[in-house]
């Protein structure tokens, strides 16, 4: 399929936009052309608000991380009065790039012609050339990007004219705030490279006939009641969501449940019994269980290639105990052991989709949540009739 062909006429998807039990999922090129992957970029990650941390990643003031918006590459940081901004990570000289990964800094510095921003921003040296650029330094400040704070988790754009993040997440604040997401603290964060669309992980986060098959050592061991999972909720954000009942904590293995942090204290109702999955839309997926929260970040880097981050939180309580590395181990152990599993699974996947012929396939009744997000992929994605 290519451009000349429809690749992005709303025609080219009826089957797609059929009701879930009758519907077909996203065509294979959808996975695998670079022009779809280009457009994504533009008119979904560009175009969106996007999850990029908590704000315990920089808890003292010149604290900094990088990351990566739709391509664009940004830097956050924490100013001395605490306030949390994100920066295009380029020079307004020449266009250096400036910082790399996480740290802490009084200035930002640019490594070509030491140009340096304070923390806000803001032009304050220019190195052999102050007296020419001291009338132009007002207006040289960093370009800045959309950032907001809510309830702990940092979203950012590019888009001027998006509603705000808290208005574009709908109710889901008041469903995580028995978790109290703000007294989280973020632990760790540990990446993978994975050969695959970044669709797939998202799908595959949201397909619950997988478990037996792909962690029948792990996940699997775990008994739920029923198969929530799969049932699609209307939500009234930018996000799907599941959610499963079982006894225990879902942030560990089965041989570990004895050897858990406390519950978080403020949890009522169907919280209190079992994992609640809020999938945010574009690309991050949420576990909020009884005792600890995990992030998984799909950052696309090509059309068959993908950068997964997961991140573990637990409440600051937890993080002060003398015993926290001991305990939290085990909960690394629970993502170090699910997510290399689900990577060769969905890696398998796009090894059969990079074929020379579309083949057709068929959502069953378990599937609901992906068709919902290949549906709405395609709102963003394919061009409306004139």
């Amino acid at each position: 399929m290519t451009l000349r062909d429809g690749m992005f006429a709303e025609s080219t998807f009826a089957k797609v936009r059929l009701s879930p039990h009758e519907a077909e999922p996203l065509p294979h090129w959808a996975y695998t052309s670079q022009d779809w992957y280009d457009r994504e970029q533009e008119r979904i990650f560009r175009a969106q608000w996007n999850y990029i941390g908590h704000a315990s990643q920089i808890p003292k003031p010149g604290d900094y991380f990088t990351c990566d918006v739709g391509g664009v590459p940004l830097i956050v940081t924490r100013a001395q009065d605490g306030t949390i901004g994100a920066f295009f990570n380029s020079c307004r000289h020449r266009g250096s790039k400036l910082l790399w990964d996480q740290g802490n800094c009084k200035l930002i510095r640019c490594p070509y012609h030491a140009w340096a921003y304070d923390l806000k921003g803001n032009l304050v040296a220019t190195p052999l050339v102050e007296e020419e650029m001291a009338e132009h330094k007002p207006n040289l400040g960093l370009h800045r990007a959309r950032i907001e704070v809510v309830d702990g988790f940092l979203f950012a754009t590019t888009n001027a004219k998006l509603p705000s993040a808290a208005e574009t997440l709908g109710s889901l604040p008041k469903e995580w705030a028995g978790y109290d997401p703000a007294n989280l603290v973020c632990t760790r964060r540990k990446s993978w490279e994975v050969k695959a669309n970044w669709k797939l992980w998202y799908e595959n986060y949201n397909d619950s006939l997988h478990v037996p098959f792909v962690h029948p050592d792990s996940l699997a061991k775990q008994k739920v009641a029923g198969r929530q999972r799969a049932s699609h909720v209307e939500t009234d954000g930018a996000y799907i969501a599941h959610f499963t009942m079982h006894a225990g904590s879902r942030g560990l293995l089965t041989e570990h449940q004895s050897q858990g942090f406390p519950r978080f204290p403020n949890l009522t109702g169907r919280y209190t019994e079992g994992t609640y999955y809020p999938c945010l839309l574009p690309a991050t997926l949420f576990g909020f269980t009884v005792d600890s929260v995990w992030v998984f970040e799909l950052h696309p880097k090509g059309p068959d290639r993908t950068t997964l981050v997961a991140a573990s939180l637990f409440a600051r309580e937890a993080t002060e105990r003398p015993d926290f590395e001991e305990k939290a181990a085990h909960y690394y152990q629970r993502v170090d052991t699910i997510v290399p599993e689900d990577n060769e699974a969905v890696e398998r996947q796009q090894e059969g989709l990079c074929l020379p012929v579309g083949l057709s396939g068929k959502f069953t009744q378990l599937e609901t949540l992906c068709h919902a997000f290949d549906n709405w992929v395609l709102d963003q994605v394919v061009d409306r009739p004139a």
